[in-house]
């Protein structure tokens, strides 16, 4: 087995240690683990080491706001990020989907769903543990009133949608359809101007609500 490199940034001990025991017991000690303990030391050891994912708690941090998750996939962009955290809200959920960031379990969590999302992380697949996805299907100011079919965005359309789901960029999408990059940005504009959205992360509660995708998807 492969080395797996893995960035902890968690400031709680026992969280720390919990992580620790359980990913080197998984990984049968084919793991190395970086701490962290600010947004300093985090940013220092992206830019120095090559990991495949990071494990952050983002309120225990000294993140000026939720927004700045953002610069990590600038500086980080093939690595997988997991939020682990006790934080519920629905707001800062949205915020961290429109960070690009679409794996987030909280700190109740077992020891077999760690490993699960964990994972998914490092496998570049998406996991919500099921409390998160019924705390985001709550918010009804959050997920707006969408047509219930999607008779009004063409197949092609679809499969933009799809693929922004999956966490593609722009970029990837377009080298993915053969396509020219303005092209896929004109297909973006279309579907959320159609469906009256703003955000990704509206996006992805319309493509579960509507079937485009499967909401089990995110917590696998």
């Amino acid at each position: 087995m492969d080395n797996v490199n893995v960035i902890l940034a968690d400031n709680q001990s026992f969280t720390r240690t919990g992580i620790i025991t359980i990913l080197s017991g998984y990984l049968n000690n084919h793991v190395t683990i970086d701490l962290v303990k600010n947004k300093e030391e985090l940013f220092g050891k992206l830019r120095s080491v090559q990991s495949h994912v990071l494990i952050i708690d983002f309120d225990l941090f000294d993140f000026d706001s939720i927004t700045d998750l953002s610069e990590i996939k600038k500086v980080a962009p093939c690595m997988g990020v997991l939020v682990i955290t006790d934080n519920q809200s629905p707001e800062d959920i949205i915020k961290i989907l429109d960070c690009g960031i679409t794996n987030y379990i909280l700190k109740s969590c077992g020891e077999q769903e760690l490993i699960e999302a964990f994972n998914a992380t490092l496998n570049s697949r998406k996991y919500f543990s099921s409390r998160v996805l019924d705390v985001l299907l709550e918010k009804k100011n959050i997920i707006r009133t969408f047509q219930s079919t999607n008779g009004h965005i063409t197949p092609a359309e679809v499969e933009i949608v799809k693929l922004i789901t999956q966490g593609l960029t722009t970029k990837e999408i377009a080298v993915k359809k053969k396509l020219s990059y303005h092209t896929i940005i004109t297909h973006r504009k279309n579907i959320f101007r159609k469906l009256g959205i703003s955000n990704a992360s509206e996006l992805i509660m319309y493509a579960m609500r509507t079937g485009i995708v499967d909401s089990t998807e995110y917590y696998i």
